[in-house]
């Protein structure tokens, strides 16, 4: 085990090798990392998918178009 000393809060930690991070404690660490919703809560609490891609469907219909989901391709 090796003794390093936190670069940002100076507390004492040990660890088998030098972590990726560099010196740098895991608290001080997993503070830097942001775990939110990368394309916002609306789009994460919003319709499905599948919702989508029927509105998507049925709005191309309305404008006249023949839209036909990728899927369909196979």
């Amino acid at each position: 085990m090796m003794e390093f000393i936190c670069e940002t809060c100076g507390t004492q930690f040990y660890s088998e090798q030098k972590p990726h991070r560099g010196e740098i404690c895991f608290k001080c660490h997993i503070k830097g990392v942001h775990i939110g919703f990368r394309y916002g809560k609306d789009n994460f609490h919003g319709d499905t998918i599948a919702e989508k891609q029927r509105q998507i469907v049925a709005d191309a219909a309305i404008n006249g178009v023949q839209a036909e989901p990728v899927t369909n391709w196979m």
